[in-house]
């Protein structure tokens, strides 16, 4: 019983430690690093009005083109 829960430990200690993300460009991981520290801290901060923005920029691109797409996906999923 005793050798289980001391793999089991281990396991879980696996599990928990985790390495830091390299995009293998120092100047790409720097700023990789730098948004998700953003995003993990207040993502909605940032996501809601950005997610906004971006359907307003489609709407004002594509119009009325965009709203028959929108209806097409819904009817086909």
């Amino acid at each position: 019983m005793r050798n289980t829960k001391h793999r089991l430990k281990e396991k879980m200690n696996e599990v928990f430690c985790i390495q830091e993300n390299d995009l293998g460009i120092f100047f790409l991981t720097r700023w990789y690093k730098k948004i998700t520290s953003h995003l993990k801290q207040i993502p909605f901060i940032y996501l809601i009005p950005l997610s906004f923005l971006c359907a307003f920029v489609l709407y004002l691109l594509l119009g009325k083109t965009l709203i028959l797409l929108v209806s097409r996906f819904r009817y086909g999923f």
